[in-house]
């Protein structure tokens, strides 16, 4: 560990913080977290991939909504843009949430899209 560039302090070139704790709470609380999430989103319907537990589909008839959570980071992408509209106002009562728009980048991968088709690049 070292004091970032611009801001080491002169007296005390060598000197760190030591946490003793972790910075966001305690260890377990994204597991509870993630916890109250899935069992929320199952309640509404959602089923867990179990290819990816962070991926959780919906399926009325022809209609298809994915949900897929990455540390608090979420992509909502539905066949049916009123039922992507509808799908998050219950989601935003329990979590705040911000919305961006159409996916452009995500992880390190950017997207476009056309017509017809999305592209993954990275």
């Amino acid at each position: 560990m070292r004091q970032p560039p611009r801001f080491v302090h002169p007296s005390y070139p060598h000197h760190v913080c030591k946490l003793k704790k972790v910075i966001y709470g305690l260890k377990q609380a994204h597991r509870a977290w993630f916890y109250r999430f899935s069992c929320l989103i199952q309640s509404y319907g959602f089923t867990c991939s179990q290819a990816n537990s962070s991926l959780f589909v919906y399926t009325h008839g022809s209609t298809i909504l994915i949900l897929l959570l990455y540390v608090d980071d979420t992509i909502l992408a539905s066949s049916s843009s009123t039922v992507l509209h509808t799908s998050i106002s219950p989601l935003s009562h329990q979590f705040p949430m911000k919305k961006f728009g159409n996916l452009c980048y995500f992880l390190g991968i950017q997207v476009a899209r056309t017509p017809l088709s999305l592209f993954l690049t990275q």
